[in-house]
C-alpha cells in the first residue's frame, strides 16, 4: 500500500520512476512456479541438480546414479526444459545418457505416464524426479 503512494508521489513530482523500474525484470508463471518447485526440491541421495545458466531456471540437468538393482554404480543424465506453458504443459524431459532401457528409446525420450498424458499442474519437479528414480529401481521387483 504504502509503494502505491510513493509511486504517486513521484509520478506528482515529476521524478521518472520507469527508470527504477526497469532494472526489475517481470516473471512469467512458469518462472515463478518453477522457482518454488526448486525451493521445495528435496532429491534423494542418489540424485542431484545441475544450472548450466544460473539465470535460466528453466532448463536445467538431472544427474541420476543408482545405488541399487540392475542399473547400480550408472550415471544418467537427463535435460529438463520447462516450457511457459509450465505448470499446465509437462517439462521436456530427455536422457542424454545412451542407455538400454525400457522406458527411454535410442533418442533420449522417456516413456513416463506424468510427463505425458497424466501430467496434472499439482504435480511438481519433484514428482517428475522421484518418477524417473523409481525407473531405475523397478527392475530389481521383477
Amino acid at each position: 500500500m504504502i509503494k502505491l503512494f510513493s509511486l504517486k508521489q513521484q509520478k506528482k513530482d515529476g521524478v521518472d520512476t520507469s527508470q527504477q523500474s526497469g532494472s526489475n525484470k517481470k516473471s512469467s508463471a512458469a518462472q515463478l512456479r518453477i522457482q518454488k518447485d526448486i525451493n521445495e526440491l528435496n532429491l534423494p541421495k542418489t540424485c542431484q541438480v545441475d544450472f548450466p545458466d544460473p539465470d535460466d531456471l528453466l532448463t536445467f540437468k538431472l544427474v541420476i546414479c543408482p545405488d541399487e538393482g540392475f542399473y547400480r554404480g550408472g550415471r544418467f543424465v537427463f535435460n529438463f526444459k520447462v516450457g511457459q506453458g509450465y505448470p499446465h504443459d509437462a517439462p521436456k524431459v530427455k536422457c542424454e545418457t545412451m542407455v538400454y532401457h525400457p522406458n527411454i528409446d535410442l533418442e533420449g525420450n522417456v516413456c513416463l505416464n506424468i510427463l505425458r498424458e497424466d501430467w496434472k499442474p499439482v504435480l511438481t519437479v519433484n514428482s517428475i524426479v522421484y518418477g524417473l528414480q523409481y525407473l531405475f529401481l523397478i527392475l530389481i521387483l521383477k
